[in-house]
C-alpha cells in the first residue's frame, strides 16, 4: 500500500534589498533598451536619464515595472548661481533706512548684471545623479507600493524651449504637478489638458524656481531666515494676548 507522505516545500529564497532593486533596474534597461543615458542606484531608489523623446515611454516602462504609485513631478535648474550662494551672506541696513524706489531698481539692475556675467571661473555643470548634459531637467519619481522601492526619471531640456511631453495619460496625478512645473520653471508640457495657472497671476513675469530670478523682496528687506536683524518698520511685533 502506498503511503503518503506530506513533505513541506522548501522555502523561497529571500532576495536582499539591493538585488530586488537591481532586478527591478534590468526589467526597466530591458524594457527601454537604447532610450537609458544613464542610470545608477541609490538606497532604495533607482535614477534613469532618458532623452525626451522617450519622456511618455519611460513613464509607460516605469508603471508596467510595478512602480504604480506617482509621487511628484517637478523640474531642476542646475545654474551655478553667485546669487543664490551669496545671498544670506549680505549685509543688511538698520530699519530706520528707507529704500527709495530709486534704490529698488538699482538692486534689481545689479541682479540681473550678476547673472549675466558670471565669473569665467564658474564651477562646471553638476547635475546630481544620472547625470546631465543641460541646465534644464524635468524629473519623475514613482514608487512601487509591493516592493517598496522607488524610479526617479530625468530628461533634459532644451534651454531656450524647455518643451516636454505630458504624461497626464499615465499617471492622471501628474496634471498638477505639470501646471506647478510649468508656472516655477517655464517648462511647457506639450499635449496637457489644462496648462492654467495654479498660484500666480496671468500678468506675472519670469519663473520664480529658476536661479536667474531675481529676488528683490530679499534684498530690499531682512529675510525671514536670517537672525540678529533689525525689525522692520511698521511691522512690530504683535502682542500676544492670552484668553
Amino acid at each position: 500500500m502506498a503511503v503518503s507522505v506530506d513533505v513541506a516545500a522548501p522555502p523561497a529564497p529571500s532576495v536582499s534589498a539591493d538585488a530586488l532593486l537591481q532586478r527591478l533596474l534590468d526589467n526597466l534597461l530591458t524594457d527601454l533598451g537604447a532610450n537609458v543615458l544613464e542610470s545608477t542606484t541609490q538606497r532604495r531608489d533607482i535614477y534613469l536619464r532618458v532623452p525626451v523623446t522617450a519622456w511618455v515611454d519611460a513613464a509607460k516602462a516605469a508603471k508596467r515595472a510595478g512602480f504604480d504609485y506617482f509621487c511628484f513631478l517637478s523640474g531642476m535648474d542646475w545654474m551655478q548661481s553667485t546669487i543664490q550662494t551669496t545671498r544670506y551672506e549680505n549685509v543688511w541696513g538698520t530699519a530706520e533706512e528707507e529704500v527709495t524706489e530709486e534704490a529698488s531698481e538699482e538692486i534689481a539692475q545689479e541682479l540681473v548684471e550678476e547673472v549675466a556675467e558670471a565669473p569665467a571661473d564658474a564651477p562646471t555643470l553638476l547635475t546630481g545623479l544620472a547625470g546631465g548634459t543641460t541646465r534644464f531637467q524635468v524629473m519623475l519619481r514613482l514608487t512601487s507600493t509591493h516592493e517598496h522601492r522607488s524610479v526617479v526619471l530625468r530628461a533634459d531640456l532644451d534651454e531656450a524651449n524647455p518643451t516636454v511631453p505630458t504624461i497626464t495619460g499615465v499617471y492622471a496625478g501628474a496634471n498638477w504637478h505639470e501646471r506647478e512645473t510649468w508656472e516655477m520653471f517655464g517648462f511647457w508640457f506639450e499635449g496637457h489638458p489644462n496648462m492654467s495657472h495654479i498660484y500666480l497671476p496671468g500678468s506675472f513675469e519670469g519663473y520664480p524656481l529658476r536661479k536667474d530670478f531675481a529676488l528683490l523682496a530679499r534684498e530690499v528687506k531682512p529675510w525671514p531666515g536670517l537672525t540678529n536683524v533689525e525689525p522692520i518698520a511698521g511691522e512690530a511685533d504683535e502682542e500676544i494676548v492670552e484668553g
